[in-house]
């Protein structure tokens, strides 16, 4: 069976993958660290070099776990990894937004990406600028955030956390109803998902095609 383990920011991302790879025969292991996400919420400030040496830290001690692959749920974790983290890994390492990426650069049309946690926002977009840009591509990308939205999520407040994620699409899909429109955080990924089925439209989300591209690449078996 393959293991992966899976790096997150919050705990609420556990269930999210668990239903994800729910119909593949693997054994997911999860490791919680909220340390990058707490700084957004108070706490003191870490320099990127001390959050990058975390991150390696967290790196080897899910390899040494006898993990098949790695994956790295946390947007923030997943803007620290370096080309050279990924060389030194003995397992591959996948990041939420990666195969993301891709689909959104392959967008010609204008189009929508919604951010809830605001620390994320510089980072997300400068790694989906350097992947689009290394392809020849430009995708044309309105940013658009949920103000206040992320304290709900650190605080649990999940109930209030997805009313203001709802709210928020409601409006962009009244403001931009022929425009494609994307989540960028994989906690609103099943709150997009239900959205897009009670209004009839289409909302992506980095966890669909992450699954898509962790199921080809480790050519995972499906148990049902």
């Amino acid at each position: 069976m393959t293991r992966i383990a899976c790096l997150h920011g919050h705990h609420s991302n556990i269930s999210l993958l668990s239903d994800a790879f729910a119909t593949f025969d693997v054994e997911l292991i999860h490791f919680v660290d909220p340390g990058l996400l707490l700084q957004n919420v108070g706490t003191p400030v870490h320099t990127k070099e001390q959050s990058h040496a975390k991150l390696r830290d967290q790196l080897t001690w899910m390899q040494s776990c006898a993990a098949d692959a790695i994956v790295i749920t946390c947007t923030q974790y997943a803007s620290l990894v370096t080309p050279e983290d990924e060389a030194m890994a003995t397992v591959p390492i996948f990041t939420i937004d990666g195969p993301f990426f891709h689909e959104l650069a392959q967008h010609t049309e204008p189009q929508v990406l919604l951010f809830s946690n605001p620390a994320t926002v510089q980072p997300t977009m400068e790694r989906l600028v350097k992947h689009a840009h290394f392809r020849n591509l430009h995708p044309e990308i309105q940013i658009n955030i949920v103000e206040n939205a992320f304290a709900l999520l650190m605080e649990n407040k999940q109930e209030a956390y997805r009313e203001a994620i709802k709210d928020a699409l409601y409006h962009l899909h009244q403001t931009f109803p022929d425009q494609p429109i994307a989540v960028a955080q994989l906690s609103m990924a099943p709150i997009a998902d239900q959205f897009a089925k009670e209004n009839g439209c289409a909302i992506s989300h980095p966890l669909y095609s992450l699954t898509s591209h962790i199921s080809a690449t480790l050519q995972l078996c499906s148990n049902r």
